[in-house]
């Protein structure tokens, strides 16, 4: 039976980052993946690393945290995926808006994030804004990665260091003891772990439901098109100033449909156009409708966009939790299985600092990170 300190269940951004975080403290690790490489939400994920949509508060104190961890981690092991401090522009097109948009680049700058609110002249950072334009808030370190590249790269680092990847095998079963966890593969192979980190997303209830022990998360859908290159420049993350409040919104409505444009370009040239949130249980089908409806958002805040084909477009699923947090810990009633998942869309932006705070409960014994405010018993 083969023995490691921890067993990593999933190889999306969230489950490689944790991974890195626990070889990074010395422990060996296993990754166990049912599907291969990053087969779920971060294969349909745009790789946004924001504190501009961000509130202040927890999650903007995480977002800020884990972006310098992404420079760390670019800076410590290169950039084969993309990471881009490209920054981000906020797009207010009413008065009350940019009233809004200013307050909150105040409220940023009080908390010493480099950010800057512009009435005028904001054609110098994004030519092709709209004429609806009112004002505009800019974020220059805030980010864009390649979540694919991003996963590769670690899985790289981390075979490079030993640590063995077990590809298309499923959990079978999970024996969660006070010394550790027995975990059983779909093959019978049982591995011994002394904590099994369980980044799954919204899997994650799945796999508890079986030991009786559940978290409280929902898929919460969203699309992305994606458009042809062509002349259309976009320098930055463009967003509306609607989408933090659409981003951060708890309310569920299964009969809702929530949209709110956010643009950018990648480093082939195409362009990235979201996004929608709907709870639509576990499909991932395109719908078209939606994808319309988040086109004509984008193209009210760069029209020239209205000239570019659609090449192509998907669906993924993000993790909801009831207050909009993630949940980071234990989970109530089996100590020696860390959760870590309910991102919802910041996934790409909290996973270097998700891998410090599981490692933090593994190798430290620090079972309430952020003092219980991410510890999963809080919503139980």
């Amino acid at each position: 039976m083969e023995r490691v300190d921890a067993l990593v269940v999933g190889s999306g951004i969230i489950g490689s980052f944790v991974a890195l975080a626990l070889r990074e403290r010395g422990l060996e690790v296993m990754v166990v993946d049912r599907g291969g490489l990053a087969p779920g939400t971060s294969r349909s994920s745009d790789g946004n690393l924001l504190c501009s949509d961000k509130s202040p508060g927890l999650m903007l104190d995480l977002s800020r945290r884990s972006l310098d961890a992404w420079h760390r981690f670019a800076g410590r092991y290169g950039n084969d995926c993309e990471f881009d401090p490209k920054g981000a522009t906020v797009v207010a097109r009413s008065a009350d808006e940019a009233r809004g948009l200013k307050a909150l680049v105040a409220e940023h700058q009080a908390r010493g994030i480099d950010c800057r609110f512009l009435d005028s002249g904001w054609h110098a950072l994004e030519p092709h804004l709209g004429p609806e334009t009112v004002a505009v808030g800019n974020w220059p370190n805030d980010a864009q990665v390649q979540p694919m590249l991003a996963c590769y790269q670690i899985a790289r680092i981390l075979r490079d260091q030993g640590v063995t990847y077990r590809f298309y095998e499923g959990i079978d079963r999970l024996e969660p003891r006070d010394d550790g966890v027995t975990v059983t593969l779909d093959g019978g192979d049982r591995i011994e772990a002394g904590h099994v980190a369980l980044c799954t997303g919204v899997w994650t209830p799945e796999i508890l439901a079986p030991l009786g022990l559940s978290v409280p998360v929902q898929p919460r859908k969203g699309h992305i098109a994606v458009l042809e290159r062509g002349d259309v420049v976009v320098n930055s993350k463009i967003a509306d100033f609607g989408y933090q409040a659409a981003a951060e919104s708890t309310e569920v409505d299964e009969t809702a449909v929530q949209t709110a444009a956010i643009i950018e370009a990648t480093r082939s040239g195409t362009i990235l156009c979201g996004s929608s949130r709907e709870f639509a249980g576990f499909d991932m089908a395109v719908n078209m409708q939606t994808v319309q409806q988040l086109l004509a958002d984008c193209v009210r805040i760069v029209p020239d966009l209205a000239r570019l084909r659609v090449i192509r477009g998907y669906a993924g699923l993000r993790p909801f939790s009831p207050d909009g947090h993630p949940l980071i810990g234990p989970v109530p009633g089996a100590d020696r299985l860390i959760v870590a998942t309910g991102h919802e869309g910041a996934g790409h932006g909290l996973a270097a600092v998700t891998g410090d705070l599981v490692a933090a409960c593994v190798a430290d014994g620090d079972t309430h990170p952020y003092e219980g405010r991410l510890h999963p018993e809080r919503v139980q």
